[in-house]
């Protein structure tokens, strides 16, 4: 009885399922390793002062104040969520109604997909080619069909690692007729931005997230910066109190503490650089030319390494022996002595000694 009562458009979605492992080395969800503990004490230090009895900054007035300092916005062309995600969901709730239409690309983050599917609309996704790169004059040509509702172009991407240059999404904000969203989760490893140019395209917004490389995935902080005018309209859908106490106070610790950030980001992309050289070096494995704190890998067999990974307790990510990333796996960089470990593993189940 209950199923028929559920909406038509979600009958057929699959809950987000996340596998609970203990006692793994962990990587497969792009976490900093690196930090793993590196802000705690300042946080539990910071978190005594804290009135938990008492709700939240609704707004985030300080945690967007400080960002703004930062970014050389103003607190108004900025909003926090509750991850990114919540964001992606706050732009979707704002602009999509049953019928209309989003693009992307694919494959990418299957978030703009599903939070669409729930409100009634529809995605499109533009084909990466064999070696997951854009066709930028093709997916130009689809912009200029202007039947689209939001573009989200994800650079770096998740989960293949490549990137947009700046000029090619400078050409699609100056065609398009819709919401613009850069995803730029992983632009600290990266290091290239449009976030200076939301004042130039009032439909453009560009959310980054403090969950990769500032380490803080468990509190679930994120951030869209955007006009006013664009910013007006998702405060209107923004849930009261999306952000907690604790998460609002671990943000601004984090934030207090870039310079730390940065010494492990360059540490991770010294890490990723050679374990793309080790991996690269196998014969039998793919691998894909990276710009975030990941890689992702073609090999047959992706499944039973896998397992066999898992077997010795590490976990990464399998994408199946489906679509365009049958056979893939995609590792997350960790520390030095993860990445040897994961490195002897894989050259062991590929017979090398």
């Amino acid at each position: 009885m209950i199923e028929k009562l559920v909406r038509k458009n979600i009958r057929k979605l699959m809950p987000y399922k996340v596998n609970i492992y203990d006692d793994v080395v962990k990587l497969d969800a792009n976490e900093n390793n690196d930090l793993a503990h590196g802000f705690n004490e300042e946080i539990a230090e910071a978190l005594l002062d804290l009135k938990i009895n008492e709700y939240p900054d609704s707004d985030c007035w300080a945690l967007r104040r400080q960002l703004a300092d930062k970014l050389s916005l103003l607190p108004e062309e900025l909003i926090i969520g509750a991850g990114s995600d919540q964001i992606i969901s706050m732009i979707i709730n704002a602009f999509v109604d049953p019928g209309d239409n989003i693009l992307t690309f694919s494959p990418t983050f299957s978030m703009y997909r599903i939070g669409t599917e729930l409100v009634g609309g529809n995605t499109y996704e533009y084909e990466l080619d064999s070696q997951f790169k854009l066709d930028y004059d093709g997916f130009i040509k689809k912009v200029e069909e202007d039947k689209w509702k939001i573009i989200f172009l994800t650079n770096p991407n998740n989960p293949t690692g490549g990137i947009i240059p700046r000029h090619e999404i400078i050409r699609i904000l100056d065609i398009a007729n819709a919401i613009v969203v850069v995803d730029e989760a992983y632009y600290e490893f990266y290091g290239e931005t449009v976030i200076d140019l939301i004042r130039k395209y009032p439909n453009l917004i560009v959310l980054r997230t403090l969950s990769k490389a500032y380490a803080l995935a468990g509190a679930r902080v994120g951030y869209g910066a955007g006009s006013k005018e664009l910013l007006d309209i998702l405060y209107r859908v923004k849930p009261p109190y999306n952000v907690t106490n604790l998460s609002q106070v671990a943000a601004k610790i984090c934030l207090e503490n870039q310079d730390m950030m940065m010494e492990s980001v360059k540490k991770i992309i010294l890490e990723r650089e050679a374990m793309e050289k080790e991996l690269g070096s196998i014969e039998g494995i793919k691998v894909y030319e990276s710009h975030a704190n990941f890689l992702l890998c073609r090999i047959e067999r992706a499944k039973d390494l896998y397992e066999y990974l898992l077997e010795r307790g590490v976990l990464i990510r399998c994408f199946g022996d489906q679509g365009p990333l049958a056979n893939c796996i995609r590792i997350t960089i960790g520390i030095a002595d993860e990445n040897q470990l994961v490195l002897g593993i894989i050259k062991e189940f590929m017979g090398i000694k």
